[in-house]
């Protein structure tokens, strides 16, 4: 990914996630920097026809897991989904921790996309115990 790159990964993002779910209301113009800025050898982009298609951003560790990477963002366009691309971006972050020897990667995925959880799982992740966020509506 390059700096050119963030405005249609920013603008891919928002039609990929529904910003208004947790985790998925983190993203930000200034979240896609955070990345490209911190980890620029984790941040891949897919391109088809000088197009943006598809993402992955993370981190080399996550929280106090210094030998544990973290997938934090991928998506597709709706459009170039079911090509098995996902799994290639998937596979390209991966294989940059293994290079970075890194032991083990986790991936932040909700609870109801079925659709990413599925996806995780045929990439070889496995799905572990989480932190389930409770929300208590004030009006």
């Amino acid at each position: 990914m390059r700096v050119e790159d963030l405005p249609a990964v920013y603008n891919l993002g928002l039609r990929c996630y529904d910003v208004l779910d947790k985790p998925y209301n983190y993203w930000s113009v200034r979240e896609v920097a955070g990345h490209l800025e911190q980890e620029p050898g984790l941040c891949f982009v897919a391109v088809e026809n000088g197009d943006i298609v598809g993402f992955a951003l993370g981190a080399e560790s996550y929280e106090i897991l210094d030998e544990t990477g973290h997938l934090e963002w991928v998506a597709v366009a709706p459009e170039q989904r079911r090509d098995g691309l996902a799994t290639r971006l998937i596979d390209a972050f991966v294989e940059e921790l293994r290079r970075r020897g890194r032991r083990e990667v986790v991936a932040d995925v909700s609870s109801a996309n079925e659709a990413s959880r599925t996806l995780f799982r045929r990439a070889g992740f496995d799905e572990g115990i989480s932190v389930t966020f409770f929300t208590r509506r004030l009006d």
